[in-house]
C-alpha cells in the first residue's frame, strides 16, 4: 500500500509539472510576437509618463514570450481618459494597459454622485501593480517667509494645481486642519508647476510626490530655496527630514484622521498600472508575476537609480486590490467626513491662456 501511495504520488506530481509548464507554454504562445500598448494618462514628460517609460523598457523580458511593450500618451482628465478607455474600448486580452494618477481610484469613493469616473468601483479592473509606495510633500519658495506648516494656518497660500479634478491634499487639508491654501488652476504638469513657483506666480505646492519633487527640485532643496511643511501620506518617508510632520499625525480627532485615511491611501499605490475589466485571468497572472520580477531585477533597479526614480516599496496588483477592497469598504461616517471634507476646500481657477 505504501509503495502504491508513494507512485500515485510521483504520478501526481508529474502530471502538476506538466500542466504548470503547459499552462507557462500557452502564454508564451499568446504574448509571443504580440505588441503591449501602455496608455499613459499624462503628457510626456511628467512623473507618470517618466515611470511608465521606464517600466515599457524592461519589463517585456518577464512576460512569456517577450512581448513588445509600446507607450501611448493619451492625457486628459487627470488620466481618468485612459481608464474610461480601458474600461469602454481597449482590447480585453491582456495586451492594453494603463499608467494612471493614484487618484483615479478612489474618485468614486470619493465624490459620489457627483463622481466623473465612468466606473462605480475601482476593484472593477485588475490592477498590475505599483512601482513604488508615495509620500507628497507640501512646500513653500524660501522668499514666502513661511517657516512651518503652522504659519499655513495664520496666512493664506497661494499653491500651484495641476488640474480642475485634483488639488485633493489642499482642500482635505484646509477642511481638516484648517490650512489657508488657495489652489491656482490649472499647471498640468511638475515642469510647469515648479515654474510658477519660481516665477513667483504661486507661493508653493501640495502634494507633490516626492519621488519626482527631490529630482525637479533638487538643487533648490540643496540650497534651501524650498520650504518643506509636511508630508502627505499615511507614512513617513525616511529621506524627508524627520521634523517635516505628516499630516496623519496633525488629525485632532480619530474621525479626522480616519477621513485623511481613505483621501490618502491612494499614496500607497504611488505609481499605477492597471489593464481592462474582463481580461481573462491566466493574462492577469503572468502579466503580475512578471511586474513582481521585475522591480526585484537588478539590471531594471539599477537602470532606475541612473534616472534618479526612487523603487520604494513597490505594490503588487493583489496588495492594491487589498488597499481598495479596505477603503472602499470603510465607515460611512468616515467616508462622508472624507467627502465634506473635499467639498470644503476652497480655490480659485487661472486662466490657462495666461501660462
Amino acid at each position: 500500500m505504501g509503495q502504491r501511495k508513494l507512485a500515485a504520488a510521483f504520478v501526481a506530481s508529474v502530471l502538476g509539472v506538466a500542466g504548470a509548464s503547459g499552462a507557462s507554454a500557452q502564454q508564451a504562445d499568446f504574448f509571443a510576437g504580440k505588441t503591449i500598448d501602455l496608455y499613459i494618462g499624462y503628457e510626456a514628460g511628467a512623473g507618470y509618463d517618466i515611470y511608465a517609460r521606464l517600466m515599457a523598457e524592461h519589463i517585456g523580458r518577464f512576460i512569456p514570450g517577450n512581448p513588445s511593450i509600446i507607450s501611448r500618451n493619451m492625457p486628459g482628465a487627470a488620466s481618468m481618459r485612459v481608464m474610461a478607455y480601458l474600461q469602454q474600448a481597449a482590447k480585453r486580452d491582456g495586451t492594453a494597459w494603463g499608467a494612471v494618477d493614484r487618484n483615479v481610484a478612489v474618485e468614486p469613493l470619493l465624490y459620489g454622485a457627483d463622481s466623473k469616473a465612468p466606473f462605480k468601483t475601482a476593484l472593477e479592473f485588475p490592477w498590475i501593480g505599483s512601482l513604488n509606495t508615495e509620500i507628497g510633500v507640501a512646500a513653500v519658495w524660501h522668499t514666502t517667509g513661511i517657516k512651518s506648516w503652522e504659519d499655513t494656518l495664520r496666512r493664506p497660500t497661494i499653491v500651484a494645481m495641476a488640474g480642475a479634478q485634483g488639488g485633493l491634499g489642499a482642500r482635505v487639508l484646509n477642511s481638516i486642519l484648517g490650512t489657508q491654501f488657495q489652489q491656482v488652476c490649472c499647471y498640468s504638469s511638475d515642469a510647469n508647476q515648479n515654474l510658477a513657483m519660481e516665477r513667483g506666480e504661486v507661493e508653493g505646492r501640495v502634494g507633490a510626490s516626492w519621488s519626482t519633487f527631490k529630482t525637479s527640485a533638487a538643487q533648490w532643496l540643496e540650497n534651501g530655496q524650498v520650504k518643506l511643511l509636511m508630508q502627505v501620506g499615511l507614512e513617513k518617508n525616511p529621506e524627508i527630514p524627520a521634523d517635516v510632520p505628516l499630516v496623519m499625525d496633525l488629525a485632532k480627532s480619530d474621525k479626522d484622521r480616519a477621513a485623511m485615511k481613505i483621501v490618502f491611501s491612494n499614496q500607497s499605490m504611488g505609481r499605477p498600472f492597471v489593464l481592462p475589466p474582463g481580461v481573462p485571468a491566466a493574462q492577469i497572472a503572468e502579466v503580475r508575476k512578471g511586474f513582481g520580477a521585475m522591480v526585484k531585477d537588478a539590471t531594471f533597479l539599477a537602470d532606475a537609480g541612473k534616472r534618479r526614480l526612487e523603487i520604494n516599496n513597490p505594490k503588487t496588483g493583489e496588495e492594491i486590490e487589498a488597499i481598495l477592497k479596505d477603503v472602499y469598504s470603510a465607515p460611512e461616517e468616515a467616508i462622508d467626513a472624507a467627502r465634506l471634507s473635499i467639498k470644503q476646500g476652497e480655490y480659485k481657477m487661472k486662466d490657462e491662456s495666461k501660462k
